[in-house]
């Protein structure tokens, strides 16, 4: 009888939001959970999502696409699939406040066989995007290098969570507007029609809101890079490194652009460009930009 294949230690899942470029995925052997889409008005457009948008603009549609989370059966196949090569899991999902996919996946533990029940471990990112890629590769070293336990790397990221942050700027405020992703106690077209003014986007209590206004705005990546200088110089004087993830809404040039800038600056090495998935771009449309980054010692 051929022995069996020894498994693996830990794996990583991660919902769709977590935006990393597809070698990295391959390179650290993730199993990706997608989301639900709707493109409604624009199911009968050609192109990946941002095409399809600035096309309705162009066509004077202004509907946008829906998304609902992962079910419980999607994050279900995925275990049922990892533990076939891994002996533990490890599931990472977009903030808890701001979509359902964390439960979804709390919830579809309870179906698996009792025992495997305790080699998950299912990790709300309280982020997403650039911070949820950042905390993954976090992760990773952790499994692959530190050869830490599953309980271990759960307490530990519990910790550093903390220390992964995020900044972002829309191109036109009527995307976010339509999709009702952030408080409408400022009206952010109205503000669009004031030259150079632009509220910064950023997480707080886990939920993407307005952390800031910034005047004078020529360029969305450059403001990015200033406000990052900024909100780190402290740490980078003292020597701290500081990883970097750029993720963008089809808005390469700027995100290359920011890249450049922000690598000017000491202790920052930025680890990867990618763009936003279809799930958060769909709402943030064509243009924007978060600039997420691990505080962490690195």
């Amino acid at each position: 009888m051929e022995e069996e294949k020894k498994k693996k230690r830990i794996g990583i899942i991660s919902d769709e939001t977590l935006d990393l470029p597809e070698e990295m995925i391959k390179d650290l052997d993730i199993s990706v959970v997608h989301y639900k889409m709707d493109f409604q008005e624009l199911s009968n457009l050609e192109g990946d999502i941002y095409q399809r948008l600035r096309k309705a603009e162009e066509m004077g549609i202004n509907s946008l696409i829906k998304t609902s989370q992962p079910s419980i059966s999607d994050f279900l196949k995925a275990y049922k699939e990892k533990m076939e090569e891994f002996e533990e899991i490890i599931c990472f999902t977009v903030s808890s406040k701001v979509s359902g996919a964390y439960n979804s996946a709390l919830q579809a533990v309870k179906f698996i066989q009792s025992e495997a029940q305790k080699k998950i471990t299912v990790f709300d990112s309280e982020g997403g995007t650039g911070e949820l890629g950042l905390l993954i590769i976090r992760a990773a070293k952790m499994i692959n290098e530190a050869k830490l336990g599953l309980s271990e790397i759960n307490e530990r990221l519990k910790k550093e969570v903390k220390n992964i942050k995020l900044i972002a700027f829309y191109d036109k405020a009527k995307w976010l507007e339509a999709s009702g992703r952030v408080p409408k106690f400022i009206p952010m077209s109205g503000m669009e029609k004031i030259t150079g003014i632009k509220p910064l986007l950023g997480l707080k209590g886990e939920k993407l809101t307005i952390i800031g206004i910034k005047r004078n705005v020529k360029n969305i990546a450059d403001s990015l890079a200033d406000e990052f200088s900024k909100r780190t110089e402290i740490i980078r004087q003292r020597g701290q490194k500081i990883l970097v993830a750029i993720t963008h809404a089809d808005s390469i040039e700027n995100a290359e652009r920011l890249k450049n800038t922000i690598e000017l600056l000491n202790n920052v090495r930025v680890v990867y460009i990618n763009k936003l998935c279809p799930t958060i771009g769909g709402h943030t449309g064509p243009g924007a930009i978060a600039l997420s980054w691990d505080e962490n010692e690195n």
